[in-house]
């Protein structure tokens, strides 16, 4: 199982070294950066091949395919092909298993610098390197806090847009080759959620891109873009992600290419606060705490949920807005109405993520505005206009 090492690191643009801490990270986020987590060469192998024994894409046939297609892998395939070059390139490494909803669930790799261990796990993925003996962690896209438990380590994400897992697990205990490849066959199972549909993930310094179900999403440390994409997807993606249009294409013949949930893009800022749910939600819930919270940007005039806002002391001009409660939901909806005849759709509302209260600020954009997955100045734009009115909102709190 032999793959051509240099031609790999030339594809990720590094040099060889001696094994070091500094080199390890180097190799580490640049695998993250260029090798993209991503379900369509696991749906396409499990087609492919009949035999159980062999659907595994070892690391000869994962770095093959990456020089070749671009594509990457999923949890098992992405901590194997790691191992081997990490292996490779002169460091001391082991596998290990974890859990991130049930055990044996997830899988990563502890590497050896002298003295220090370290979790480089590019099987969830983590954005950074984390102490096997647990420490914080703060990147551009997620915070992290990893301590000890009575299996291992366990890591939270203290920072970051609140979807999906915000904790998994890292298991002590060794765990030999049988082992690793009995629990990485047990994924093709026919109800694997990566055999179920396409997805494709990258992380950038900064953010973290990722396509599932018709749309990709756009994640930093405060905010989420969501961009419906139309057409023919696989193509865009390519140019997205750098994997071979074919391949996403059969993998969508294959599982299925399903619409987006939503025909505009939307972008959404997010800021936790230590209040609890009712009491984040009360300084917006009656027209007097609306009305004040957005005083502290605009003159405002009108009666009720019906309001309007102006630029101070130009009450000419300005737009008008409607607002729509749903307390039972901590929502307020807000249509929001100019004098050129557009209108607008925002939100604000209170979200509950494993025990953590989230203030959001949500604005639907007009259009699919595609554009925006590669414009990161206009996105930011957008997005810190929001999170201006979170910080107003966190302070009546």
């Amino acid at each position: 199982m032999t793959f051509p090492v240099g031609d790999v690191l030339d594809a990720l643009e590094l040099a060889g070294e001696a094994p070091s801490a500094g080199f390890l990270e180097k190799l580490f986020l640049r695998f993250l950066r260029r090798v993209p987590f991503e379900t369509a060469s696991k749906i396409v192998r499990n087609a492919d091949v009949a035999d159980p024994a062999e659907k595994p894409r070892t690391p000869d046939v994962f770095w093959r395919e990456f020089l070749e297609a671009g594509t990457g892998g999923t949890c098992y395939a992405r901590v194997a092909a790691f191992d081997a070059l990490a292996a490779e390139l002169g460091f001391a490494t082991r596998k290990a298993l974890g859990r991130v909803e049930k055990d044996f669930d997830h899988a990563a790799l502890v590497v050896s610098t002298g003295r220090n261990e370290w979790i480089a796990d590019v099987g969830f993925p983590l954005p950074a390197l984390v102490p096997v003996g647990g420490g914080e962690v703060e990147t551009e896209v997620l915070g992290l806090s990893a301590t000890e438990s009575e299996r291992g380590t366990r890591v939270r994400f203290s920072s970051g847009v609140p979807v999906g897992p915000r904790a998994l697990e890292i298991f002590r205990d060794p765990v030999t080759e049988k082992e690793f490849l009995d629990h990485w066959r047990r994924t093709f199972r026919p109800d694997s959620r990566f055999l179920g549909n396409v997805s494709v993930q990258r992380r950038d310094a900064s953010r973290t891109i990722t396509f599932a179900r018709g749309e990709v999403r756009v994640d930093d440390l405060h905010t989420r873009t969501r961009i419906p994409l139309s057409g023919d997807r696989a193509t865009k993606l390519a140019d997205v992600f750098g994997v071979e249009a074919d391949v996403l294409r059969r993998a969508f013949s294959i599982a299925g290419d399903p619409q987006p949930e939503i025909s505009d893009a939307s972008i959404a800022a997010y800021l936790s606060v230590s209040a609890d749910p009712e009491k984040a939600f009360r300084p917006i819930a009656s027209p007097e705490g609306y009305r004040q919270l957005m005083e502290g940007v605009a003159d405002v005039t009108g009666e009720g949920w019906r309001l309007r806002l102006s630029p101070p002391g130009t009450a000419e001009s300005g737009f008008e807005e409607e607002v729509f409660p749903e307390p039972a939901r901590r929502v307020l909806g807000v249509k929001r109405l100019y004098p050129d005849g557009r209108t607008a759709r925002l939100s604000f509302r209170v979200e509950e993520h494993e025990g953590e209260t989230w203030l959001v600020r949500e604005a639907d954009l007009a259009g699919p505005r595609e554009d925006l997955l590669k414009n990161d100045s206009a996105r930011g734009r957008m997005a810190g206009t929001l999170a201006v009115d979170l910080l107003a909102w966190s302070r009546r709190i």
